[in-house]
């Protein structure tokens, strides 16, 4: 046998093990591939795992699950989910993993507003003097009254401020700190059960951890944004969308969930660059002229135009790919 029938015998051989090979990896691909997804989000995920009331998973490649977790009740919102809230989405802001956020709540409604018997708590210690600095007088009442709703503010303060944009899906009732949380959200999406409520007027006052800053800039009805607030009437899904606080309405809450995972699925194969900088725009922008609006995104991409990801995504877009971009964490 000449060496040239050796060595064709001998590529032919390494070919037909190799498809065996492949075969056999293809019939074990799946499994595997579930098994390997599973072990890295909950290697993810073990950085958020110290929470008592949400709850973070990894559905997907550079994606995070937020859960509000308190469905023995309805998810209502008491001093401690605040500043978990607060903390786990500032962890994210520094994540250079995570691309998009979901945000749902678990149990039978997304949120049933403030925690009342918290807060009732917190106003009998205040009226005994122990959480006013031992006094009783209203200059220190005022003062603790102010730094409580600071802090309240900034647990959803934190959403605005994420740089990964955070699309809510919301099933069930979404009542007062429920509308506030989602308010401060990118994107929002709705299950035909969802109702929402400004609540804060049936119970003797005017809701101040952002529904009336926000929400009037994602409305495009004044009068009906006002009816909601003076009166606490329920607003129904396709009433929602009909005005713009929805972007789209599902079936049910499971389909809801699945269709803010699918859109943040697409966000995060774009360049996170590109991503966090129009979404950090637009917040901007929202809050200032236009003018001072087009100056601010002079200085943004004058340094942003420099990054690998405008490169790596015209390059992506010349080839016509159908692989997403290899884009860094960022």
């Amino acid at each position: 046998m000449t060496s040239k029938r050796i060595f064709s015998t001998l590529i032919g051989n390494v070919i037909l093990q190799n498809s065996r090979i492949a075969k056999d990896f293809r019939s074990i691909r799946p499994s595997l591939l579930i098994k390997i997804r599973n072990y890295s989000s909950a290697a993810y995920t073990s950085r958020y795992a110290d929470y008592e009331h949400i709850q973070v998973t990894a559905p997907h490649d550079h994606i995070l699950h937020v859960e509000l977790n308190r469905p023995d009740r309805r998810n209502a919102i008491n001093r401690d989910m605040f500043r978990e809230i607060s903390e786990c989405f500032s962890d994210i802001a520094a994540d250079q993993q995570c691309r998009a956020v979901v945000i749902s709540g678990t149990g039978k409604m997304f949120c049933s507003g403030i925690d009342y018997i918290d807060m009732v708590e917190q106003m009998t210690s205040m009226n005994s003097g122990s959480d006013a600095g031992g006094r009783e007088d209203v200059a220190a009442r005022a003062k603790y009254i102010r730094k409580t709703i600071i802090l309240l503010q900034n647990s959803f303060n934190s959403i605005v401020k994420c740089p990964k944009p955070v699309i809510a899906a919301i099933h069930s009732g979404c009542i007062g700190a429920g509308v506030d949380l989602i308010s401060a959200t990118d994107i929002r999406y709705g299950s035909k059960d969802a109702y929402f409520s400004i609540r804060e007027v049936a119970v003797g006052l005017a809701a101040d951890l952002g529904t009336l800053q926000r929400m009037p800039k994602l409305v495009g009805n004044d009068s009906v944004m006002r009816e909601l607030a003076y009166t606490a009437r329920d607003m129904q899904a396709d009433e929602a969308k009909e005005i713009g606080l929805l972007g789209k309405v599902f079936n049910d809450s499971n389909s809801c969930i699945q269709g803010a995972i699918d859109l943040a699925r697409t966000i995060a194969s774009r360049s996170p660059v590109a991503v966090q900088g129009t979404k950090v725009s637009l917040n901007y922008s929202r809050d200032h002229s236009e003018k001072d609006g087009l100056e601010f995104m002079q200085i943004w991409n004058m340094c942003m135009l420099q990054s690998e990801d405008f490169i790596i995504a015209s390059s992506s877009q010349v080839s016509k790919s159908d692989e997403p971009p290899p884009f860094a964490d960022f």
